[in-house]
């Protein structure tokens, strides 16, 4: 089932398929359309009516892959078939390489970055999709974007 032009009050939007949600843009403002037919889209995935795979899913490390929660949600990611980054803002990006070696996760896709402001400049170069953290200013600073979806991991 597509993504389909819907009209609502006089507003050209984009629906999933023919009973979904008509989400409304701004036809003179690009970004506006653009997230209307990602609204669309995720409609189409939260129903199950899509299945992606390589999506750019990234964790945290301290207090988030380091717990049995972020363990696990690790693994689920990993078995849908995501790209798998880890992206801290520790200092040392060698404390994080042992983690990821064990996990089967390339050194290219782990980043210390030295703080939760650059790590979040990261995610946003990466074009990462979801990012697990556990502190909750990255959640506030993601969450302000359409384009990724932040899980705050609590242990």
């Amino acid at each position: 089932m597509p993504v389909k032009d819907c009209q609502l009050e006089n507003k050209p939007g984009y629906k999933w398929g023919d009973q979904g949600k008509c989400y409304t843009y701004d036809p003179k403002n690009e970004g506006s359309k653009r997230n209307a037919k990602k609204k669309a889209t995720a409609q189409g995935l939260a129903i199950g009516d899509i299945k992606l795979e390589g999506l750019r899913v990234s964790f945290d490390y301290h207090d988030t892959l380091t717990t049995e929660k972020g363990q696990k949600l690790l693994e689920k990611e990993i078995n849908d078939k995501n790209l798998i980054y880890i992206i801290s803002a520790a200092q040392d990006i060698n404390e994080l390489l042992p983690f990821a070696e064990k996990h089967g996760i390339r050194k290219d896709r782990v980043f210390a970055t030295g703080s939760n402001k650059k790590k979040v400049d990261k995610i946003k170069e990466l074009g990462i999709v979801r990012h697990y953290d556990n502190a909750q200013q990255v959640k506030d600073i993601l969450d302000s974007r359409d384009d990724v979806k932040v899980e705050l991991v609590r242990v």
